[in-house]
């Protein structure tokens, strides 16, 4: 039965009228139940189809040729029709990322590896070591340590001195406290290569000059208290010159202050003193510039105090000129 009612709503909605098909007839006899579910009147609109005439006909909204009118045709928005876009028109600026990733390791895993005698802990712990020992398989840039399962150092009864390229400051610190030293040491990626495949270069390759922004890292690892060991630029050596000047014309600015204030009581006394001596030297000056013999008050300014002012004539002054014609 409802199969029936089903095709006779169909066939009826073929035939029907535009205005009838907007809102298609809802049979009344069935009833509306969840296996049996239909939509409002006009809750569903038809979609209008393009190229059946009328508006959308003929050629379907593209207009006459050209490259819109044909398939998959179009430009991207950035596209300005062959000049220059605006994204290679403006400069470029700021901070370019870091592609230097290093490798994460702990101090737990360390110290797991000291205990099955895969690292010597009587000498120096470098990445070399750290690969052989299998605590990483890849490294490219270089290793930075953290202070993961630093409580368990109390295990070992030798201090640790650890070169790495990068260290957390709990982590330096946790190993200054046993007696050990962190050390920071700069390795490009061919110099790494080199440290860990010794057999593969033949030739020693040298030391490489750090970048400023590496020498900026280095120099904040050493502020958390390690050791560095690296090239250092040029201008990295006139900063430290020009820091030690300041710290010894600090150093002697110092000493005079306390040999002035050697004899004075307090800072207080010697300020009140250059005060009075200044004030004296002021007063001085006046004195000397100022000539009392000769000074006069000024005439007064008021309007219509010059009425009674005789005016005269500048007297006129002829010269006598004598020619000689002869």
């Amino acid at each position: 039965m409802f199969q029936t009612l089903q095709k006779l709503r169909v066939i009826c909605f073929m035939f029907a009228t535009t205005a009838e098909r907007k809102v298609p007839p809802t049979p009344s006899n069935i009833p509306f139940t969840l296996n049996n579910l239909w939509d409002n009147p006009g809750a569903k609109k038809i979609q209008k189809r393009w190229g059946r005439s009328g508006t959308r006909g003929n050629a379907c909204g593209r207009g006459q040729r050209g490259q819109g009118a044909r398939s998959g045709a179009g430009v991207p928005p950035k596209f300005e029709g062959g000049q220059t876009p605006l994204t290679r028109r403006l400069p470029k600026w700021g901070a370019k990322p870091s592609l230097e990733i290093y490798r994460e390791v702990n101090i737990c895993q360390i110290i797991d590896r000291i205990k099955q005698g895969r690292i010597d802990a009587t000498q120096p712990i470098q990445i070399k070591d750290m690969l052989e020992s299998r605590i990483f398989s890849k490294c490219k840039y270089g290793v930075k340590l953290l202070a993961r399962g630093a409580e368990r150092l109390s295990e070992l009864n030798t201090p640790l001195t650890i070169e790495v390229s990068d260290a957390s400051k709990t982590a330096i610190e946790v190993i200054k406290k046993n007696g050990g030293e962190v050390k920071v040491v700069y390795f490009t990626p061919l110099l790494l290569r080199q440290h860990l495949f010794p057999d593969k270069y033949p030739l020693e390759l040298r030391p490489a000059l750090p970048p400023s922004r590496a020498v900026e890292a280095i120099q904040r690892s050493e502020e958390r208290g390690a050791v560095a060991d690296y090239i250092k630029p040029k201008w990295v050596i006139e900063d430290e010159i020009e820091k030690k000047k300041l710290e010894e014309m600090a150093k002697l600015e110092v000493d005079t202050l306390k040999v002035q204030l050697s004899g004075a009581e307090t800072v207080e006394t010697v300020k009140k003193d250059k005060k009075k001596k200044k004030q004296k030297q002021q007063e001085e000056k006046q004195v000397s510039t100022l000539d009392l013999t000769n000074f006069k008050y000024p005439a007064t300014r008021e309007p219509g105090c010059g009425k009674d002012k005789i005016k005269q004539r500048k007297p006129v002054v002829y010269k006598k000129i004598s020619l000689n014609l002869d």
